[in-house]
């Protein structure tokens, strides 16, 4: 799926294998598993949720896991460079 400049309201969508430039969320149930690619480029979200599964939930666990192990400058690290920021310790993000 391919969307641009859209709203979506109070449905549920599933984002993997989707582009969407400068749409509107509005109480939607966002879904992402990871097994395909996705794009979000100048979207808003209102009062959306989130459901992560598949790979996706696996690395948001792996990462909870990491921080709760005591790995806290890591994980704060990837928070800052995903923003854009200086990170603390070495980071590689590879697509």
């Amino acid at each position: 799926m391919i969307a641009r400049d859209q709203t979506f309201e109070d449905m549920t969508v599933c984002l993997d294998g989707g582009s969407f430039y400068g749409c509107t969320f509005r109480r939607c149930k966002l879904q992402l598993s990871a097994l395909l690619p996705n794009f979000l480029v100048g979207c808003n979200f209102d009062n959306c949720t989130w459901e992560f599964g598949g790979p996706a939930a696996n690395t948001v666990a792996f990462m909870a896991a990491l921080y709760r192990a005591g790995a806290r400058d890591l994980i704060d690290g990837t928070f800052r460079a995903i923003r854009g920021e200086q990170a603390t310790s070495p980071i590689v993000m590879r697509p």
